[in-house]
């Protein structure tokens, strides 16, 4: 019996080995495509009260309308928020021109680029007026209504875009709200759009290859030649150029894409293409501009200075002086020589011409 129940076993055995034998290995699974990331914008430019209002409802539903399509996803606005406060773009820059062309395809590869998105759909209310007509023979309120829709990709060109044309309600009676009516030219149009960006998005062209080649190019600003000046005529016990005492004054601050990435004068690398530029300097307006960094460009920023700055110093002349007696007082405490002929500078503030040697 032992040596039956042996012999079995054996031949179970053999037959489990040649099974796994003839068993193909299991394929690994496919890796899931990577999800095209969209965000959604929308903004208001009419002004009609509670027009605003509508702004995160046309919003919410254009991005559930790109959330049920394969292949996307829908960046959550309270991240896109968050992106942009840490890039210090705010509502009151948009309003005061600061991020300039924030909805332009000029500034769509910045906008992506801070947010990490390939596709960026803007909706925007360009108008909405209420006017008396005749309808069939009956003075009736005509609300009107206009809106834009358009998809860039990444680099900012346009992949799709819906034309703008009017939607009309004419009310008989238009005793209640306002806006009342405007909803309902907003829900058709709102209707007609998700259908249509729902049908189209899959056809959207690939967003081409992030540009990964870096470029020099140079930052200087107008109170650069001052602080250079200073620092030419000031040396060390052996001779040696100063500079350090740049930063007793305070130097010129470059940000690229909310990011500081050194002073100014200085040779800075990026990518080619377009940037958020901000250049900053106490008592001085900060300079910020959308730029198309190339290899070897100059930017020479002309600062302004602030009201601030106006009222300590009275002029930019007088910033300069300012600078320069700062300056020659942090040399004389390292027991350098420094001798800034001021002469031929207008309006000093009343000081005198500063020379200082020890």
């Amino acid at each position: 019996m032992k040596k039956l129940m042996t012999a079995i076993a054996a031949v179970f055995a053999c037959g489990l080995s040649l099974a796994q034998e003839n068993v193909a290995p299991a394929k690994p699974a496919a890796a899931a495509p990577e999800l095209k990331k969209v965000a959604v914008f929308v903004k208001n430019n009419t002004n009609v009260r509670g027009m605003d209002d509508e702004v995160d409802g046309i919003r919410d539903r254009l991005a559930a309308a790109m959330a049920e399509v394969d292949g996307f996803s829908v960046l959550d606005s309270s991240q896109i928020a968050d992106t942009f406060r840490k890039y210090k773009v705010t509502v009151n820059d948009e309003k005061a021109g600061v991020y300039s062309g924030i909805f332009t395809g000029g500034s769509v590869p910045t906008v992506a680029r801070m947010i990490g998105c390939d596709y960026i759909v803007t909706a925007s209310i360009i108008g909405a007026n209420a006017m008396r007509r005749n309808v069939g023979g009956t003075l009736a309120t005509v609300f009107n209504l206009r809106i834009a829709l358009k998809v860039m990709d990444s680099t900012g060109a346009s992949v799709y875009g819906i034309p703008v044309r009017p939607y009309t309600f004419p009310a008989t009676d238009a005793v209640d709200d306002p806006m009342n009516y405007y909803n309902l030219l907003l829900d058709r149009w709102a209707t007609e759009a998700t259908s249509a960006l729902a049908t189209r998005a899959p056809k959207w062209r690939k967003p081409s290859a992030a540009e990964t080649e870096l470029v020099s190019f140079e930052v200087r600003t107008t109170i650069d030649s001052t602080l250079n000046e200073l620092e030419s005529q000031t040396r060390g016990a052996k001779g040696e150029q100063l500079t350090e005492l740049r930063k007793v004054v305070g130097g010129v601050t470059v940000e690229l894409d909310g990011a500081v990435i050194g002073s100014a004068p200085n040779t800075f690398k990026a990518t080619k293409g377009l940037h958020q530029l901000c250049v900053r300097r106490d008592w001085m307006k900060p300079y910020t501009a959308t730029v198309n960094i190339q290899e070897g460009m100059v930017l020479q920023v002309a600062l302004e200075m602030s009201a601030e700055g106006v009222t300590k110093w009275g002029s930019l002349e007088g910033l300069r002086a300012g600078l320069a007696r700062e300056y020659a007082r942090a040399a004389m405490e390292r027991g350098v020589k420094v001798n800034v002929d001021t002469k031929n500078w207008r309006d000093i503030g009343g000081g005198p011409a500063i020379k200082v040697e020890k």
